[in-house]
């Protein structure tokens, strides 16, 4: 049975350490790619998809995310979301963000974006999430694929092919920042989920102690060693880590040059630095 997904998580409390000093006076989804800030762009690309309600999980003396959700709002940007603002008190966790949503959650599934993935392609991705969702009616994470040197520094998937669709892979395992040898796969989770409410069960198994975070890929790897199903979308739009300095350099220049009234004038700008292959070309 088809079921509806209206309800997005956005846990943005994170302290970008691997940005510093950029957000030592800014939280990390403050920081700006062109002329808005990367929550913004999280939010367009759930509103594009349908969703009319956000939860944003924030960190202590982070007020600049409502105040600037009330600003947009002021201008008529969302007209149709409403959005709640939960207080995560410490850091101890993606898992333990996305928890403290359960009150709003309830017995729906859900959608799970984290703001330093920026996504762009001929279709909103998330649209696509929700449709594989509906077609399976269990999670579904989005992934990318790596070079297989680079595995130690991420989550890794052991998945096996469906009949679904050719870019819809069964979530076997997750194996934490693996030995290129000992990679199951070349696909990593990306910041898509769309959740089911016992997902929740899992991450409340696993709530932070005293010495340990609650990580939302613990509780994914162990839903699914207990038999559970859970998939995978292989995405191959544009995608760019904006919580590193790279990732954030290339989506200034991608998102800059598509920006409807500085794209013209950047790229001019660019070619009088001799700069001559487009870089809209390349991811």
């Amino acid at each position: 049975m088809r079921q509806v997904v209206t309800t997005a998580v956005l846990p943005v409390a994170g302290l970008g350490t691997r940005i510093m000093p950029l957000t030592l006076h800014q939280p990390k989804a403050m920081v700006g790619i062109v002329d808005r800030p990367m929550i913004h762009y999280a939010v367009n690309e759930l509103s594009s998809a349908g969703i009319n309600h956000v939860v944003i999980i924030h960190g202590p003396r982070q007020r600049v995310f409502k105040n600037y959700v009330r600003h947009f709002q002021k201008e008529g940007g969302w007209p149709k979301i409403r959005f709640d603002f939960v207080l995560q008190k410490k850091p101890v966790g993606n898992a333990d963000a996305i928890y403290l949503a359960k009150k709003f959650i309830k017995n729906s599934p859900f959608l799970v974006s984290f703001s330093d993935d920026l996504l762009d392609d001929t279709k909103p991705p998330i649209q696509t999430l929700i449709s594989l969702f509906n077609r399976t009616l269990s999670p579904v994470l989005m992934l990318d694929s790596i070079p297989s040197n680079l595995a130690q520094h991420y989550g890794v998937v052991k998945i096996e092919k469906t009949k679904i669709n050719k870019n819809l892979y069964q979530i076997l395992d997750v194996v934490e920042k693996p030995s290129p040898k000992e990679a199951p796969s070349n696909f990593t989770i990306i910041g898509r989920y769309v959740l089911t409410p016992k997902l929740l069960e899992y991450i409340e198994a696993l709530r932070p102690t005293k010495i340990r975070e609650a990580g939302l890929a613990d509780a994914l790897k162990n839903y699914a060693v207990d038999g559970h199903e859970l998939y995978g979308w292989h995405f191959q739009g544009k995608r760019f880590d904006t919580g590193s300095k790279m990732g954030i350099l290339g989506a200034q220049v991608y998102f800059g040059l598509r920006h409807p009234q500085l794209g013209s004038e950047f790229k001019k700008y660019l070619k009088k630095l001799g700069i001559k292959k487009d870089p809209r070309s390349s991811g």
